[in-house]
């Protein structure tokens, strides 16, 4: 037996080396391909590996006012159903969009490549891609930027999910992923979010509109761009004709049906932002508390939903008066300054305006402050004796030089106009620039930072030389969250308390946590914070005025 093998095993040998070089070549590259083929047979991607845990989030407001429901603790909208429970109309349709082929390749459709290619030479540019519905799946579970290097992950990828699940799964975990516009994925959510119906129930122009909404889902958003989506509607209608799902009659029937969208609000009521926002950054002992259940989780806000209402109709308002001058957005949060309870909180005019991408939180975003971080530059210099309530400040053109750059002007908010000599409570009251960069040069840019670090600006992360004079006037950026809880302490006389934004039950992990929290304060602030505050009350002095009631007080040198 050993001698016939050897035998064998000689012949092969003299057979390889009498082969000729580009056969041999031919034979090893084919080798190759399929040892590199095989390869994701070992490492396959299955079900459970990419299974979408979700946990459905019901928020009411501090009196028990629904506020809304979000589906994830992400602010990706989605339910996960099995294929079984979505309409073969939309499945039909979807593949006809995306894949007509879908259950007739692989991983890869080597014959849509090959079309691609020849449409590319011809045109001499992309005309049409090649990515299957496999392909779509893994770019969904991995995104990159579209680069040669990251379509090869890609394919690999692909070849990986083909190799650990069959082509409905594939499909399910596709679908249940699909871009549905704004923060909605997946087919269930978006019928219910546009339709108020589930998946299942989907009639056939339901179905194509849904399906025509991946392809570009903020472009083709149903609320603002119907005509566009309808074009798209059409073209998916055409090919479900040619793939003999439907018949031109039943297309024709479709694209004649009234469609009737639900609300632009996705099942939330008010406060959109602020619950988005909380199921993202709930505490270790919530989350928790949430994936030990099944069952829809009751989370009770702070938010008080009718001052949640007014607070929201009066900043779309204010933006409706300034919107001539090119404002278009604006944010506003209510703070009970007793309990440092969250009351209402509004990110933008209007959350579910993708056009003017009204998802963008204004509470949590980071901006310049401008002059709001003054009144605490000036309690601090209260707070070191570097200035008194009687100091005089002389509000006059002034020139700062720094160190290879040009030199430091500051003005006011009114241009050219100053107001001569002024005490520190005009000063203050009458926002004043010169006068406050001349207490910053007094305090220091360092002290000043470390107060900000103090008072929780947590975001203004640079080198005191990074920011400056400028500092006193807004040049680092914070947040209004931030700006809202300095505010608080203010308010609170230097008492540093957390801000709350839920209410526990008794029962709940974070109630004995609430009771323990700490109450700090800050060093040697109350008096000084006291009249910081009773400054802030003033009306702005008018010039006239200033002059008299300066003339007798302490000049800061």
């Amino acid at each position: 037996m050993i001698k016939i093998t050897k035998h064998i095993s000689k012949n092969i040998k003299q057979k390889w080396q009498q082969t000729k070089p580009k056969y041999k070549f031919i034979l090893s590259f084919v080798l190759l391909c399929l040892s590199i083929r095989a390869l994701p047979l070992f490492a396959p991607i299955r079900p459970q590996d990419i299974a979408q845990n979700q946990q459905t989030l019901e928020f009411i407001d501090r009196n028990g006012l629904p506020l809304g429901t979000i589906l994830t603790r992400d602010q990706e909208n989605t339910v996960v159903v099995p294929l079984e429970q979505i309409s073969p109309l939309f499945i039909n349709a979807i593949i006809a969009a995306e894949d007509k082929r879908y259950y007739q390749h692989g991983a890869l459709d080597i014959k849509a490549i090959g079309r691609s290619l020849l449409e590319a030479i011809q045109a001499k540019q992309i005309v049409s891609g090649a990515s299957t519905i496999t392909m779509q799946l893994a770019r969904m579970l991995e995104p990159t930027p579209r680069t040669f290097g990251n379509k090869i992950r890609e394919i690999w990828l692909s070849w990986r999910i083909t190799a650990g699940m069959n082509k409905n799964q594939i499909l399910q975990a596709y679908i249940n992923r699909l871009p549905m516009g704004g923060n909605i994925y997946g087919v269930e959510a978006a019928s219910r979010a546009y339709f108020g119906i589930s998946a299942t129930d989907l009639n056939l122009a339901q179905a194509t509109i849904l399906a025509a909404l991946p392809n570009d889902p903020t472009d083709l958003n149903p609320y603002y761009n119907w005509s566009l989506l309808k074009q798209r509607q059409i073209h998916i209608l055409k090919r479900m004709v040619e793939d003999n799902y439907i018949t031109s009659a039943e297309a024709e029937k479709v694209l004649a049906e009234k469609i009737t969208l639900q609300p632009k609000n996705q099942g939330i009521i008010a406060a959109p932002h602020f619950l988005f926002w909380l199921s993202q950054n709930q505490s270790t002992a919530i989350n928790q508390n949430l994936s030990t259940t099944t069952t829809p989780t009751v989370i009770r806000t702070t938010i008080d939903r009718p001052l949640q209402q007014f607070v929201t109709t009066q900043v779309q308002q204010v933006i409706q008066n300034i919107t001539p001058y090119n404002v278009h957005h604006a944010a506003a949060i209510v703070i009970n300054n007793q309990t440092g309870e969250v009351l209402a909180y509004v990110g933008s005019p209007d959350y579910f305006n993708t056009q003017k991408m009204g998802s963008n939180d204004g509470v949590q975003a980071l901006r310049q402050p401008g002059s709001t971080l003054k009144p605490f530059l000036y309690q601090l210099a209260l707070e070191n004796q570097v200035i008194n309530p009687n100091t005089i400040l002389p509000d006059v053109p002034t020139y700062y030089a720094i160190p290879g750059a040009k030199l430091y002007s500051p003005t006011n908010y009114n241009q050219d106009k100053f107001l001569g000599p002024v005490i520190v409570r005009v000063a203050l009251a009458n926002s004043l620039n010169i006068p406050a960069v001349r207490v910053l040069e007094k305090v220091g840019v360092e002290q000043f930072l470390n107060r900000l670090h103090q008072l929780g600006f947590k975001h203004l992360q640079a080198s005191p030389e990074h920011y400056g004079l400028g500092l006193s006037l807004g040049s680092g950026e914070v947040s209004l969250w931030e700006l809202a809880k300095a505010y608080l302490i203010m308010a609170r006389q230097g008492e540093v308390i957390p801000v709350v934004t839920t209410i526990p039950s008794k029962t709940s992990p974070l109630f004995q946590q609430k009771k323990s929290q700490d109450i700090s304060l800050l060093p040697q602030a109350e008096s000084k914070w006291m009249l910081i505050v009773n400054m802030l009350s003033d009306s702005p002095t008018p010039p006239l005025k200033t002059a008299t009631l300066s003339k007798n007080y302490h000049k800061l040198n």
